[in-house]
């Protein structure tokens, strides 16, 4: 701040008005007036003592040395090494062994005879150079194990860490999370507890009982007309006043009954928007159809505008599995597939599908394909966008090969099983 003032410690004093008292921990400026700077013997930095004038490159070190940062390190604190008288001034000691990493915290140390273990100082013992958190122990060591930085003394062999660091007993034990249970046959983890999947189901981490299906972290009936899952997003139908034929969901959004809303899907993307006449949905946005065209998802500029009031075959529409009606899910032959690869030959889409079965949901019926399966859509630009990986299931018209509507089931965990599942409550 001034000419006059000097480093004490962490702080700085004007040694016109204070001094350094060297009497406590950590160091502090002090009146002049105070007992620690005017009684004999006392031990400070006052007025009359001044830092040194150092050559380029060094800095002070306390009032009575030089130092090149670079080769030597000015200690303060006495306890840091052990076995050499300092002043409380500051000693300068040659320690270039020091500079490459020899600091423990905000402490140097002799590695020689200390051993660091996260910020504190051990002594060295022969044979223990590893840390297990602030405790230093050899590899050698029988009855230990550093599970997550805490040293467990262990009197039986066969225990190890888990992953998240928990000492355990495979033999014995299983670890879920951050607890450790007594192994039970037939038990799996479930978040932090356990559960029997042959009587209870696991969402995200909670346990639920009797035969049901997921919906994020909740379970629910998938046959009940008053439960609809959107997205992870449970919606109870009762509530909302509507027929579970009639609720169609946008991403996690359950859409309002009639024709008001027009949801617009694209992958990993749904978007709802007010409905208007002459604008269809291309992808996840829904344009102005007489002055911008389709293909696949991809907007293009029309160079004039178009009647938009002539009839024409939309293609196939990209549903969610719970929007498909279950007439038309359980009733159709409908094909079930992972895409492999897509490509474009003219106007022409051809997929090229692995794990690919057919399925007659209301008789049971599932037939698995020859891998690859090949299918064409006829028209590429008014298909939906696929992603490669993803499975989906293709619904085709009644007594026809047209594709009517493709569903996405890629966060389906069995795909077979939520088809079957929703046809079941039929009465066939």
């Amino acid at each position: 701040m001034s000419s006059h003032h000097r480093c004490c410690g962490d702080q700085q004093f004007d040694q016109r008005s204070h001094c350094c008292c060297f009497d406590s921990e950590p160091l502090s400026p002090e009146p002049l007036n105070a007992s620690c700077c005017t009684s004999p013997g006392s031990n400070h930095m006052g007025i009359a003592q001044t830092s040194p004038k150092c050559m380029s490159g060094k800095h002070p070190c306390g009032l009575g040395a030089c130092f090149n940062p670079t080769t030597e390190r000015c200690c303060v604190n006495p306890t840091s090494l052990q076995s050499q008288s300092y002043s409380h001034e500051g000693t300068l000691r040659q320690l270039p062994y020091l500079y490459n990493g020899a600091s423990c915290g905000s402490q140097v140390y002799n590695p020689d005879s200390k051993i660091c273990c996260a910020g504190k100082l051990s002594n060295r013992v022969l044979g223990k150079n590893l840390c297990c958190g602030t405790t230093p122990y050899g590899v050698e060591d029988r009855g230990v194990l550093c599970c997550n930085r805490t040293l467990h003394r262990v009197v039986e062999d066969g225990y190890q860490c888990s992953p998240g660091g928990h000492l355990y007993r495979p033999s014995r034990d299983m670890v879920c999370g951050s607890r450790v249970h007594l192994n039970d046959p037939g038990k799996h983890c479930c978040g932090e507890e356990t559960y029997d999947p042959q009587y209870d189901i696991c969402c995200n981490g909670h346990k639920w009982g009797g035969n049901k299906s997921c919906c994020g972290g909740k379970a629910y009936d998938y046959n009940s007309d008053q439960m609809k899952c959107c997205a992870e997003t449970l919606y109870n139908l009762q509530v909302q006043d509507r027929l579970s034929e009639e609720a169609q969901c946008c991403g996690s959004v359950l859409m309002e009954a009639g024709s008001t809303q027009t949801c617009c899907s694209a992958p990993g993307l749904d978007l709802l928007y007010p409905t208007q006449p002459g604008f269809t949905c291309c992808g996840h946005r829904y344009p102005n159809a007489s002055l911008w065209s389709c293909c696949a998802g991809v907007l293009h500029p029309r160079p004039e505008p178009h009647n938009t009031t002539k009839n024409v075959i939309p293609g196939p529409r990209l549903l969610p599995l719970g929007d498909l009606k279950t007439e038309v899910l359980c009733h159709s032959r409908v094909l079930l597939g992972t895409v492999e690869s897509v490509s474009v030959k003219m106007n022409e889409r051809s997929i090229v599908m692995v794990n690919a079965m057919y399925m007659l949901a209301s008789r049971g019926h599932v037939n698995a394909l020859p891998s690859p399966h090949y299918l064409t859509l006829p028209d590429h630009c008014s298909s939906p966008e696929l992603v490669p990986g993803n499975t989906y299931i293709w619904v085709k018209m009644p007594f026809s090969d047209t594709i009517r509507f493709i569903s996405d089931l890629s966060d389906h965990s069995s795909p077979v099983h939520s088809i079957l599942s929703r046809c079941s409550k039929l009465d066939f």
